[in-house]
């Protein structure tokens, strides 16, 4: 039964499709069929048990892993930290993390595309889908939920600016982090599911997010779907509403403290970020 040596835990809209698919492409590395298995989050997938989640990976590679961002939600999944730990105890976990404020504005701009949101962001402050996504955006109250389980040591966090801006010497350390000889990935691609879902139409999106388009979502390829997403993404894109400059100062203040502690786990500094 295959299972996976390094888990992308995250977060949501850092990169997180970007990597998934450079390390695709290295001929040691099994990644999950589906990017977003979400196999560790009781509500979703975890009742398939085992057989299922081996099922994710075809044999013949070295090293095995998948991506799911909704691991680093503690606040809304309880408990995932914990079921990694008791079915992979020696997983290897990487983390990616941008601005906490860009992050946060990317989420809302993703789920107002998607339909999921429909307040501006003037409304949102005070408001339950406020914070949510602002937990987020706090990575020090993620990360503490995982360093419970596993030494530090088992942790990469990664700079979505630095995997941006360096990609090659990113994509390097993660090889080496997760046991693989560093090959040349091309890696001049950034992918950015945003982008294509903003120009599908909304009730193809709707249909996507019943079960029945889940379930068919699970019996088609990968490189069938990214082909059906182009084939359908031909209106012009939609443009969510603006962030003001009075809610992005708020959201600032309200990660500013968790931003700091980030610093001090991580040792890093961070110098590109607004907080």
């Amino acid at each position: 039964m295959i299972q996976p040596d390094f888990i992308v835990i995250g977060s949501m809209k850092s990169g997180t499709t970007s990597l998934y698919r450079w390390l695709a492409a290295h001929p040691d590395v099994g990644m999950s069929r589906d990017k977003e298995t979400d196999y560790f989050i009781a509500e979703r997938a975890y009742s398939r048990g085992p057989a299922w989640y081996s099922a994710q990976f075809e044999p013949g590679r070295k090293v095995y892993g998948e991506a799911s961002p909704n691991y680093t939600k503690v606040d809304d999944f309880r408990g995932v930290p914990s079921r990694i730990r008791a079915a992979l105890p020696d997983v290897r976990l990487v983390y990616l993390v941008r601005d906490p404020v860009a992050r946060f504005m990317s989420q809302y701009r993703h789920s107002w595309t998607m339909g999921e949101i429909s307040m501006t962001p003037s409304e949102l402050p005070k408001t339950d889908q406020y914070t949510h996504i602002l937990n987020t955006s706090r990575y020090a109250r993620q990360v503490e939920a995982y360093l419970e389980e596993f030494d530090r040591d088992r942790l990469l966090i990664v700079d979505f600016d630095e995997m941006i801006h360096t990609p090659d010497r990113t994509l390097e350390t993660v090889q080496r982090f997760i046991g693989v000889e560093p090959r040349p990935i091309v890696a001049n691609e950034v992918y950015n599911d945003n982008a294509d879902v903003a120009r599908v139409p909304a009730p193809i999106l709707r249909f996507a997010q019943t079960p029945l388009g889940r379930s068919l979502s699970r019996v088609v390829s990968r490189e069938a779907r990214d082909r059906i997403r182009g084939l359908v993404a031909v209106r012009k894109p939609r443009q969510p509403p603006p962030f003001p400059q009075s809610v992005q100062d708020r959201i600032r203040d309200d990660l500013r403290q968790d931003a700091d502690r980030f610093r001090q786990i991580s040792g890093r500094a961070f110098e590109r970020w607004s907080v």
